[in-house]
């Protein structure tokens, strides 16, 4: 666990810096300090608060942001924050030219086993990029197209300085398990990194050779296409388990419809492979058993049945699941916390994923995909939902178009929020309510939403080959404090209509943050933690109150 070192982010709100300018190389040349980081994008929103609150003099930040050749998304792979160090970071980066860049493509994998193994990973490289090389993307904000074309420009082998993780280091080296890292294909070869190591199975931190720092939590949650929210609304009314004053396709939280973990366990596990084999009993209609394609079901939702498969003569409608690419802390939370995954002997290992090719999806039951970051698995859930296939994971054809799916993924719990009340907006697929509780910071709190993890960023103590490592380890430091604190997450959380959700600082943090009863949002302190005897957090371990806990645990009875 961490120790304080920084005042951090409150601090420099009143504080700020004499600098008002901001930073490009072609205008300002070379960074004086360049740090590297990689790992998971579960935390990037706060990861940027924090570097222009915390880390930058004010005003001083210019972002460069690669775009997603498939789906058109911005700093989903690589981002780059060029600026003057702020004041309050103190002797060796006050005033400083630094530049801090953050690897997301591999997720959280990337942030421990390369940095482990001292393997160079492809960085964004902009110290001597020209104004030609970028576009304007609003004040201060700079995007690229970087393709196997054009990577050589924008791209350099370099040594990651610092990981990131959605979750602790015990979780993903567990070699041969789906948790254990394997490489994304570079951009610049097409092909994985040919060291990648399989057999890492500690990282060495109570000898000293690495530190590593706990960010706070996440809460984490599951995903489904539009139309499957409508129809499970409709079936759960039907049953008498959801409210009958709930309103089909709203989105407060007594409209949310439940899955228990068993069940979203045996989606995950592939155990249900067709829509067909789900069912209720109709309590508005006779007792009748229904499957969620019954006609009337459908005709309520206002949804039409999706794609049946063609290839075994029974016509049966996949289930279409999206799990996480091995080493995503997003995949590992779900697997530990749906499956006992890989912590208990004999548990059950989440479905392998199905090819990409159109022969193999229209034969599988279910249909599995694997996306490679947060913001490929909602665009995956869009796919599926309209009948497209921007991601490449969506190979049936249908008609003029390709197959619509009912489908499942999961996610960190903070996406899509421009979703109204009413149902109305945003991308088109919602949050589910799991064991009758929606992923709200509350329900964390309350210990009675159970899909969360905290996170860590994991860095070398000492590098004697780096004269500038002592400015790099304290700005890493004050980084991950920072992600830790309740102030940030009160900053970059998102307020669904369902409640608010996202980061969040926990009791066990040496700081002594309080756990407020009642639950303060604006605050957000849970006094439960994964914390082990060993003194680090571990995921597979069900979380426990603190028992030093200052404030208390409010009691949630339904």
């Amino acid at each position: 666990m961490k120790t304080t070192t920084t005042l951090g982010f409150a601090i420099s709100l009143l504080l700020g810096s004499q600098s008002t300018y901001a930073l490009t190389p072609w205008t300002d040349g070379a960074p004086e300090i360049t740090i590297y980081t990689s790992g998971g994008a579960a935390q990037d929103k706060a990861y940027g608060e924090v570097v222009k609150k915390t880390l930058a003099a004010a005003n001083s930040v210019d972002v460069f942001d690669d775009v997603n050749p498939k789906s058109g998304n911005v700093g989903s792979r690589w981002s780059a924050y060029y600026f003057v160090g702020n004041d309050n970071l103190g002797a060796g980066l006050a005033g400083k030219k630094i530049l801090l860049e953050k690897r997301i493509y591999g997720a959280a994998g990337y942030g421990v086993v390369p940095l482990v193994a001292s393997i160079p990973l492809e960085h964004l490289n902009i110290s001597s990029a020209k104004s030609t090389d970028w576009v304007a993307n609003n004040k201060g904000a700079w995007k690229a197209d970087i393709t196997s074309a054009n990577g050589s420009k924008y791209l350099a082998k370099r040594q990651s300085d610092g990981g990131f993780l959605g979750v602790d280091t015990n979780s993903l080296l567990k070699p041969g398990t789906e948790n254990f890292p394997t490489p994304v294909n570079e951009i610049l070869t097409g092909k994985p990194e040919p060291k990648w190591p399989t057999n890492l199975t500690a990282i060495p931190v109570k000898g000293k050779s690495f530190t590593s720092v706990a960010t706070g939590g996440l809460v984490y949650g599951v995903g489904v296409t539009e139309d499957l929210y409508k129809v499970l609304q409709v079936a759960q009314k039907r049953a008498g388990t959801l409210s009958s004053t709930a309103v089909v396709g709203n989105y407060a939280e007594k409209d949310l419809p439940n899955l228990s973990r068993n069940v979203v366990g045996s989606f995950l596990a592939g155990k249900v492979g067709n829509w067909e084999q789900i069912k209720i009993v109709d309590k508005t209609d006779g007792d009748k058993v229904k499957t969620l394609l019954d006609s009337s079901i459908l005709a309520e939702a206002g949804v039409i049945a999706p794609y049946q498969e063609s290839t075994s003569g029974s016509h049966l409608t996949p289930v279409a699941v999206g799990r996480r690419n091995n080493g995503a802390a997003v995949g590992a939370v779900a697997y530990a916390k749906f499956l006992n995954y890989p912590g208990t002997p004999n548990s059950i290992a989440p479905a392998s994923a199905t090819p990409n090719k159109p022969t193999d999806e229209d034969a599988s039951l279910p249909i599995v995909k694997s996306p490679t970051g947060t913001s490929d698995t909602g665009n995956l859930l869009i796919d599926w939902q309209n009948g497209t296939n921007v991601t490449g994971y969506n190979n049936v054809v249908d008609g003029a178009g390709f197959a619509k799916r009912w489908g499942i993924a999961i996610n960190s719990a903070d996406r899509n929020n421009a979703v109204k009340a009413d149902g109305t907006g945003g991308d088109p697929w919602r949050y589910i309510k799991i064991d009758g509780y929606a992923p709200t910071l509350e329900n964390v709190a309350a210990g009675v939403y159970p899909i969360w993890a905290e996170g860590s960023i994991l860095y070398r103590t000492t590098n004697t080959s780096d004269k500038d490592w002592a400015s790099k380890a304290k700005l890493l430091k004050t980084l991950a404090d920072d992600l830790g604190s309740p102030t940030v997450a009160n900053v970059v959380n998102t307020t669904q209509p369902w409640g608010k959700t996202g980061i969040f600082a926990t009791t066990a943090d040496p700081r002594g943050f309080v756990s407020a009863v009642p639950f303060d949002t604006s605050n957000p302190v849970v006094p439960f933690t994964h914390l082990g005897s060993d003194g680090t957090v571990h995921l597979e371990t069900v979380p426990v109150a603190d028992s030093n806990a200052k404030g208390g645990l409010e009691l949630q009875l339904k």
